[in-house]
């Protein structure tokens, strides 16, 4: 049986993403403290991830000649100008997906600190070992993110004209 087959890692992060927006949320509401943070870090790292394959896949569809191995600002600039969106970092959901895209520079491209603190306190200690992406470790961080990421998929989809539908990982069979 011949199969098309169609692998969009943009829809299996965001359902990585979705799976730990819900686990969070679900923590939350029973307030479930154990492993939150790791459950954001993950939920984050996903929607980050999400973000650089929707706009190769938004590319691979809608940009001619399209080259995804390229630095991804040059990569958000041509899709945006090609369906004509105007990126601007200083508003919703772009300011979002700048953060997003920082905090996962931080942590793929993160150097091992070595430093002597000299602290009072266990809450002293505790300051000087956070990460850069640490305060994004929230579960509010998580629901905006989530939110504006949904949000950025959504405009960038219907601008391109491409159905939701067409987004999914997928194959297609003809009996012989």
């Amino acid at each position: 049986m011949t199969h098309s087959v169609h692998i969009y890692p943009h829809n299996d992060l965001l359902n990585l993403a979705h799976y730990h927006h819900e686990t969070i949320n679900r923590k939350v509401n029973e307030k479930i403290e154990d492993a939150v943070a790791l459950d954001c870090m993950s939920c984050v790292v996903a929607l980050a991830f999400s973000v650089e394959a929707l706009i190769n896949f938004i590319g691979s569809k809608c940009v001619s000649g399209w080259k995804e191995r390229r630095p991804f600002p040059e990569k958000i600039k041509e899709v945006m100008t090609t369906l004509g969106l105007c990126y601007d970092e200083s508003i919703e959901p772009y300011l979002t997906v700048a953060t997003l895209k920082t905090i996962r520079d931080q942590i793929a491209h993160g150097q091992p600190i070595e430093k002597t603190a000299h602290v009072s306190s266990k809450a002293d200690l505790k300051e000087v070992m956070k990460a850069a992406w640490d305060s994004y470790l929230t579960p509010a961080f998580c629901n905006l993110a989530y939110m504006q990421v949904q949000d950025f998929e959504r405009q960038l989809l219907e601008r391109s004209g491409i159905p939701i539908e067409a987004t999914i990982t997928s194959a297609f069979g003809q009996s012989a």
